[in-house]
């Protein structure tokens, strides 16, 4: 394991749990400041408009510049934005903070990932890096159950206090990365020192346009996140009434949602020594539209949960394929710019699938919110079997370069697609 592959882990995993902390109450603070379903989904939606928009130029940023000097900039910004949360009455004060949030997370979104590529790769090791991938999903999930936890019962103190925790594990994060990363940047030529941001920007997109696994990923990405986003913050509100109105069982079930995608990762390799990737993606997006279903119809804590946490089994197994097969087609000259690309497809999913869902479940109610989700995921199989079909023809330049893309929300994992 090299240096750079230690540090990542240290630093992904602190990062991690400064931003998931606040996961298991975030929609119940929403609504305890007095926003109704559709502006508790509005909120979020800005969140990701504004990394729509700042996605890209950001990403350029890293790659023109310092991927490191992007990430410590991500968490100095975050930690203002969460502290304007714990003082934050209202849907305009929540609005603002929001924004301010998500400028930062753009600035490490594309950044960290393609710092410890280029690291491991400038330190020797030009092995594919599923290893390391996998091993972040671990770190992850492991995270996300330990803080969970923790944040269940925090909460119970006051809404500002798990705030406050979060924005002092963003300085510890910055700390930390500013004293263990380090950033050797490879020697430029004379034609990329000159190159602009915005060079820069528009070849990300072109490699994006260029490549047809590229741009259907893309679009599988925006689907999914139409889908898939409202689930992870209607969840709280439809299960907070059937435990008896307590903050600490959120922090215990979404503990739980993380065993289970743990559990999805785990079935990765075995599947792919047995099918191609487009039919485990294929019959992942089928079991998980069913157990959406499920959720979205049973009435007691028992069955809404099942379904909940059997969904969860197959974003897990997803995950991995869908990273592996994004990054075979990423130049590294451009490889920030490149998954900040398709995190804008997928932001921009995202903010629309929550004002619509929003309004669905502020006017027929969550379930009924959650089972015209669950049409769309079932939808989506067809394309990852069409997906497969263009792979096939595209020849792959370089080796398979596995990246975790984390998801820049504080209640969603690092994908639902």
């Amino acid at each position: 394991m090299t240096r750079t592959e230690r540090t990542y882990y240290v630093v992904f995993g602190g990062y991690t749990l400064s931003q998931f902390f606040i996961a298991p109450v975030y929609p119940l603070f929403l609504l305890s400041r007095g926003l109704d379903l559709f502006q508790m989904n509005a909120v979020l939606a800005m969140y990701l408009i504004t990394v729509f928009v700042f996605e890209v130029p950001t990403g350029a940023i890293a790659d023109r510049f310092s991927r490191k000097t992007a990430f410590l900039s991500s968490c100095v910004i975050r930690m203002g934005a969460y502290g304007l949360y714990a003082r934050a009455h209202g849907f305009a004060d929540c609005l603002v903070a929001e924004f301010i949030d998500a400028v930062g997370t753009t600035l490490a979104s594309g950044a960290l990932d393609a710092w410890v590529v280029d690291g491991i790769r400038a330190e020797g090791d030009s092995r594919p890096t599923d290893r390391l991938f996998a091993r972040a999903q671990v770190i992850f999930r492991t995270v996300m159950i330990i803080g969970a936890v923790a944040c269940g019962y925090v909460a119970e103190l006051g809404w500002a206090v798990p705030w406050l925790v979060c924005v002092g594990m963003f300085a510890l994060t910055a700390i930390t990365g500013g004293l263990l990363m380090h950033e050797e940047r490879p020697r430029a030529d004379g034609a990329r020192q000159a190159r602009s941001l915005g060079h820069t920007a528009l070849a990300g997109i072109a490699a994006v346009r260029g490549a047809p696994v590229l741009r259907l990923l893309c679009t599988l990405a925006l689907t999914a996140a139409f889908a898939g986003f409202p689930l992870y913050i209607l969840w709280q509100p439809r299960l907070q009434p059937l435990v008896g109105g307590e903050l600490w069982p959120m922090g215990w079930i979404l503990a739980l949602i993380n065993v289970a995608g743990l559990t999805g990762g785990a079935l990765v390799p075995r599947l792919l020594s047995r099918f191609e990737r487009e039919f485990v993606l294929a019959g992942a997006a089928l079991w998980r539209a069913m157990m959406l279903v499920v959720a979205a119809t049973a009435t007691a804590l028992s069955p809404i949960l099942a379904g909940l946490l059997l969904q969860e089994v197959s974003l897990g197994l997803s995950d991995p394929v869908l990273a592996a097969w994004t990054n075979e087609h990423v130049a590294p000259d451009y490889r920030a710019t490149v998954l900040s690309v398709r995190s804008t497809f997928f932001t921009l999913g995202g903010a629309t699938g929550l004002l619509a869902m929003g309004q669905v479940a502020r006017g027929m109610g969550i379930p009924v919110a959650w089972a015209a989700s669950a049409a769309v995921l079932a939808l989506m199989a067809p394309g990852y079997l069409f997906l497969g079909r263009i792979a096939r023809r595209v020849a792959v330049a370089d080796g398979p370069t596995t990246l975790l893309g984390t998801l820049p929300t504080k209640v969603t994992p690092p994908a639902v697609g």
